[in-house]
């Protein structure tokens, strides 16, 4: 049995998600649900759990603060609620861990409590943690905090400015990092798009996502291409030439 805690400030919320789960996810069952995120937290220090589902936008202790307030009793998955554009979602993003978008989807949370069954350790690693904490005090002052890079064995957190290209494998993403290396992270390179396009970033071709900052230069001949400073030769769409042309001068 897997043990859920919803903590959640909305009453209907946390019925219509206690509905999914026991027609949908059948292994899990809800051993408490709160309203008041702050009676959550004592019984998250004084109760094991499996995975904790928690809204991000409360009122009193938002997520973040919940989080913060349980400190080291945190041997749980936690699974974000929110809206997409509520505050945090980057941060969340950023950090690599697993959020479902209100109204939360059946197919989405089936996926979201496979992915916790599949999982050898099922718990957040401290340093994800602090990171996700250092993001979100990031985005509170407008910059751009760390980026999880997760692959199987190890998950490495960089600056954006350290990724000079990102490049499509199927369901899978190259990251050509600054410094040299190329890491695989099992991400679609449209949930990169997502998180980096708003930190100057460009995607000239389906199968490419760039920094623009890493561009060294643009030729015109064979359909055009960009050299980047890693001499990586990075094709363009003809339907993004005048876009990427406009963000380049």
């Amino acid at each position: 049995m897997t043990r859920a805690v919803i903590i959640d400030d909305e009453t209907h919320s946390i019925e219509t998600l206690k509905w999914k789960l026991e027609n949908y996810c059948p292994d899990v069952t809800v051993i408490a649900s709160f309203t008041d995120p702050a009676e959550g937290v004592r019984f998250l220090k004084q109760n094991e759990i499996d995975i904790l589902f928690l809204d991000i936008e409360m009122p009193m202790l938002n997520g973040f603060d919940v989080l913060e307030e349980v400190g080291q009793s945190i041997t749980f998955d936690v699974i974000f609620i929110t809206a997409y554009d509520n505050f945090g979602i980057q941060a969340v993003k950023f950090s690599a861990l697993d959020y479902l978008l209100k109204p939360v989807q059946n197919k989405e949370l089936k996926e979201a409590i496979e992915k916790h069954l599949r999982k050898a350790q099922p718990n957040i690693p401290n340093r994800q943690l602090e990171v996700l904490m250092e993001n979100v005090h990031a985005e509170k002052r407008g910059k751009t905090g760390k980026i999880a890079l997760a692959s199987r064995d190890i998950i490495e957190f960089v600056n954006p400015e350290e990724i000079i290209v990102c490049t499509s494998n199927s369901n899978y993403t190259e990251v050509y990092l600054s410094d040299g290396r190329k890491k695989v992270i099992s991400k679609t390179l449209k949930e990169f798009e997502d998180m980096l396009v708003p930190f100057h970033f460009f995607r000239p071709h389906h199968s490419h996502l760039i920094n623009l900052s890493e561009v060294k230069e643009f030729i015109r001949g064979d359909g055009g291409f960009l050299v980047m400073k890693n001499k990586m030769k990075i094709p363009v769409s003809k339907s993004k030439k005048d876009e990427l042309m406009s963000q380049l001068l």
